[in-house]
This record gives structure tokens, C-alpha cells and sequence, in this order.
């Protein structure tokens, strides 16, 4: 992973050089700066060690419980700022791929894949990222081909392109407050997505 992680970076530095005009930055805070609190951020590792120790034990829902009654106890504020429907849109979209999986027509078109040649899997990982996302699009990949270098690539490729290409574009698009970032979003995405799939399949021929 490390040398297309390394391309695209220096990718990203020479778009960024071109592309944007040099200026400083004006960071959007509050102006009280968000204070310290030490018992939240222990007890927030706790929750982890027991929301780790639920999965393994497939007590998912048990230790769901667990965790929202410890937020509601030491600080609620955490329960009502988190991003509701961020959250769900995530839970859809795995939610989704799993029915998907269990359709016939799907499964007959997918079984297939595990003969396409290197090529072939290759742009089929990139173009079902960009649809489904890449996360949900590797779970689904696996159910029909072997873990490799080449799927684990180009899903990453697929991150790029459409806005559904990763869940993480969601999240900094939301972030930056302005509808009309969506559309300029894809001016430089859809480029990076092609300029990836080939700088990443030749470092593969490597």
C-alpha cells in the first residue's frame, strides 16, 4: 500500500501547489476554546474496551446498552451533538449490502468475479466503490474472492471518484458547510479517480 499511498500524496501536494491560490488560512472556532475533561475522555476509553469486549463475546447489544446508559450518566451532550443521520446513512449502506448478497440475481451476476482476470477485478472493485462505497464494496468482494494486494488497491482507488466513493467524503463535505463544495468536489475527484487507476495498476505490474 505504501507506494500508491506515496503517489497519491505527492499527487495531492502537486494539485494543491497548482490548484490553489496561497493565502492563510482562517480557521472557523468558537471562541472559548473546548475545555479539558479528563473523567470523559478515560470513561470514553472505557466504553471502548467495553464495546471491544461485547463483539468478541457477540453480546452487541448488551454492550450497546452499557455504553448509552454510561453516556447518559457522565454526559449527554455527547448523545445529542452526535450526527444522527450521518450514522444511519452508514448503517443503510452495510445494511444494504448485505440484503444485496442474498438476492439470486445478484449472486448469479457476482460469481463471476473470482474468474475476471486481474484487469477485470480490478476496475470491477473501483466502479462498485463507486456506488456502494468502498467499505461496503470490500465486504461484498470477499464474499466471491480471495484477500489481495490488487482488491485491497483498488478499493482504496475507488475512494476516490464519486461522492459515495468513501463514507469519509460524506463526512468532510458535511463538514464544510457549503452545498455548492458538492459539485466542486468532483472537479478534482473524478480526475484523482482515473490518474489513480492507472498510476495504481502500473505500480502493481511492478
Amino acid at each position: 500500500m505504501l507506494p500508491l499511498a506515496a503517489a497519491m500524496m505527492i499527487t495531492l501536494l502537486a494539485l494543491c501547489w497548482f490548484c490553489f491560490p496561497a493565502k492563510h488560512l482562517n480557521y472557523q472556532s468558537s471562541d472559548k476554546a473546548p475545555s479539558w475533561r479528563p473523567k470523559l475522555v478515560w470513561s470514553c476509553l472505557a466504553f471502548y474496551l467495553v464495546f471491544l469486549t461485547a463483539l468478541e463475546l457477540k453480546q452487541e447489544l448488551w454492550g450497546l446498552a452499557l455504553i448509552a446508559l454510561g453516556f447518559l450518566l457522565l454526559a449527554r451532550a455527547v448523545i445529542i451533538n452526535v450526527d444522527w443521520t450521518l450514522l444511519l446513512v452508514f448503517m443503510a449502506m452495510f445494511i444494504d449490502v448485505h440484503l444485496l448478497i442474498q438476492l439470486p440475481v445478484l449472486q448469479h451476476a457476482l460469481n463471476g468475479v473470482g474468474q475476471l482476470s486481474a484487469g477485470g477485478l480490478w476496475l470491477t472493485s473501483i466502479g462498485l466503490s463507486q456506488f456502494i462505497s468502498n467499505v461496503p464494496a470490500t465486504i461484498l468482494l470477499l464474499n466471491y474472492v480471495q484477500p489481495s494486494t490488487l482488491l485491497a488497491w483498488a478499493v482504496n482507488v475507488g475512494g476516490f471518484g464519486l461522492l459515495p466513493g468513501s463514507l469519509a467524503n460524506l463526512i468532510a463535505l458535511r463538514m464544510a458547510g457549503d452545498r455548492r463544495i458538492w459539485w466542486r468536489f468532483h472537479v478534482y475527484s473524478l480526475p484523482m479517480l482515473l490518474w489513480a487507476a492507472l498510476v495504481g495498476y502500473g505500480l502493481l505490474q511492478l
